[in-house]
């Protein structure tokens, strides 16, 4: 894998956007800059979906629930295939075990300042434990209660990573283990080989 593609396969922290930044030079960084901006990028993933929710909102009420939901889900299926197919291409690799596919999900989630904890981890099978998630904050700001938040993070979340890992290895899947209960609990989810 040639070194820019694997840079950009296994994303940069804030730490090493701020080292390029800085033309190769050593900086020294605070964790108080990368909390910061992690919190940065959760609170812009937050109004982003917020802003979202509240159009997904308008149209089920103009067309149906059922309708905007199927529409929902083909985005986030559409956006999941067209990033993996980006990310595949970057990487130049031909297919990716589940632990390659689950340090993506990782840098994904840190992006928008999700939280994350690797439970288990293996080439076959990778289980993570989801804690604060940004889309579950933006429902909740526009009114959704935990049955509707629950439905659009299966219809459009987890279908995007699942479609986005079989893009990297159609042998691979995403999968739901446990949903949270609140905005504080956590989502178990698992990417399997197999």
């Amino acid at each position: 894998m040639k070194e820019h593609n694997r840079r950009v396969f296994l994303g940069l922290s804030t730490a090493g956007l701020l080292a390029l930044a800085g033309c190769g030079k050593e900086l020294e960084i605070e964790k108080g800059v990368t909390k910061m901006a992690s919190e940065d990028a959760f609170n812009g993933a937050k109004n982003a979906f917020t802003t979202f929710y509240a159009y997904f909102n308008a149209v089920a009420q103009e067309i149906g629930m059922e309708q905007a939901l199927a529409l929902y889900t083909k985005v986030f299926e559409a956006g999941g295939d067209a990033r993996g197919k980006m990310i595949k291409e970057q990487a130049g690799v031909e297919e990716l075990d589940a632990k390659a596919a689950a340090l993506l999900i990782k840098n994904l989630s840190e992006g928008t300042g999700g939280s994350l904890e690797v439970i288990e981890e293996s080439p076959q099978k990778v289980v993570i434990k989801f804690g604060r998630c940004p889309l579950y904050e933006a429902a909740q700001v526009v009114g959704m209660d935990a049955e509707t938040i629950e439905t659009l993070c299966r219809a459009g979340g987890l279908r995007a990573m699942d479609t986005m890992v079989k893009q990297l290895n159609p042998n691979l899947s995403h999968q739901l283990r446990k949903y949270r209960s609140a905005a504080d609990d956590f989502c178990e989810e698992t990417i399997v080989l197999g």
